[in-house]
């Protein structure tokens, strides 16, 4: 990974910043993305001190904004001209119904399309690596998950769970038919499920209820370096250079669920996310 060009959104906490670590302990140029300044900056100096590397930067962009991740795509090409890996981990959950600026449900908006506005702005800057890596963070909530097109602008008796497992699931549906579309091209594009990890999403955005509802749930979960290891064998790994189209756990392909592997439907995620998301 020597002077490999590494995004990572939320790569300043949690499994992101674990990630990280790792990456620039083998010395990729680590550029991740955080939503604040003054916790990017800390950020930056646990990953020098943790990994010796000194080529690491940030970019601020609150990722449920759509203006927000355009500025953002412009500011990282302005940056770079080459990205070699892209790794889309950062994700949020919501206790209530609400709409971001772009009048898409929160957690759909943060966890879904993030991905696919990013992922989509930068892919002419990947298509140019000769190493060339996607890597979509989903969850094994994604079993549970079911696409619900009006939930993504309508409060569909909203559960937080629900609105989770269907993000995840979008995510894996993502994956899938962006490999189906990159066919032919030196990128491959796979998703994973990083385990039960200890971290802190289940208390941003929530409710006292939730928050300690996910502080139990979470009693026994593995640590983020742990949570980790499949984006960073996703990333870094020689064992799965031409793979891609694949869902791995514990750095390991995965038969997905059923209807993430739902040619059609992956394809209608792809055209009403078009349409709520404009790629151009």
């Amino acid at each position: 990974m020597k002077n490999r060009n590494v995004i990572i959104t939320g790569g300043n906490a949690g499994i992101g910043l674990a990630t990280s670590i790792a990456l620039a302990k083998q010395g990729a140029n680590v550029y991740f993305v955080s939503r604040g300044k003054d916790k990017a900056e800390e950020a930056v100096k646990t990953i020098v001190a943790e990994s010796g590397n000194k080529n690491i930067k940030y970019f601020v962009a609150n990722l449920s904004s759509q203006k927000s991740i355009r500025q953002l795509a412009s500011e990282i090409k302005n940056e770079m001209s080459v990205i070699d890996v892209l790794i889309n981990n950062a994700g949020g959950t919501f206790s209530d119904f609400t709409l971001s600026e772009d009048g898409l449900e929160m957690t759909i908006a943060t966890n879904h399309f993030a991905y696919f506005l990013l992922t989509n702005l930068l892919l002419d800057s990947i298509k140019k690596s000769d190493y060339a890596r996607i890597v979509n963070v989903a969850s094994g909530s994604h079993y549970q998950g079911k696409i619900d097109f009006e939930s993504f602008t309508k409060n569909k008796s909203y559960f937080v769970m629900k609105a989770y497992g269907q993000s995840k699931l979008a995510n894996v549906l993502f994956t899938n038919e962006l490999a189906e579309r990159l066919k032919g091209t030196n990128v491959t594009v796979n998703s994973l499920h990083p385990g039960f990890v200890k971290t802190q999403i289940g208390n941003k955005n929530a409710s006292w209820y939730s928050g300690l509802f996910w502080s139990i749930v979470t009693l026994g979960a593995i640590s983020v370096e742990d949570g980790a290891k499949t984006s960073v064998y996703l990333a870094s790994s020689p064992e799965v250079k031409g793979v891609t189209g694949n869902y791995f756990d514990k750095c390991k392909v995965k038969k997905a669920a059923a209807l993430a592997l739902d040619k059609e439907l992956g394809k209608q995620l792809w055209q009403k996310s078009e349409e709520l998301c404009p790629i151009a």
